[in-house]
């Protein structure tokens, strides 16, 4: 990485300040590193929130799931009926869960 030896003092008004720091904060990154992204025009998005994570999370460990049934369904030749349906009803919590998060 390139050392940084340029040092530029900036002024803002209070609402200038408080804007930049709302947005480096929504980010989840430093003002510094938040500044160099739109000096690179690269501006950050907004960090989702908990709740969207952990809806992610469940939707990853969902498929990893239904992936592990056909592998199994593949040796064996017939489904886990049981496991499947179980982890449909989670698919469709999550997916309730997902549109209470995006859309309440």
């Amino acid at each position: 990485m390139a050392r940084r030896t340029v040092k530029i003092d900036l002024r803002l008004t209070e609402s200038e300040a408080a804007a930049l720091n709302r947005d480096v904060q929504k980010a989840g990154v430093s003002r510094e590193a938040y500044l160099r992204a739109l000096i690179r025009r690269m501006p950050l998005k907004e960090k989702p929130s908990k709740d969207v994570i952990d809806v992610l999370r469940s939707l990853q460990q969902i498929s990893n799931n239904m992936n592990q049934i056909a592998v199994k369904a593949n040796a064996k030749g017939f489904v886990d009926t049981a496991s499947y349906w179980e982890n449909v009803r989670w698919l469709r919590d999550t997916v309730s869960k997902l549109m209470e998060v995006f859309f309440s």
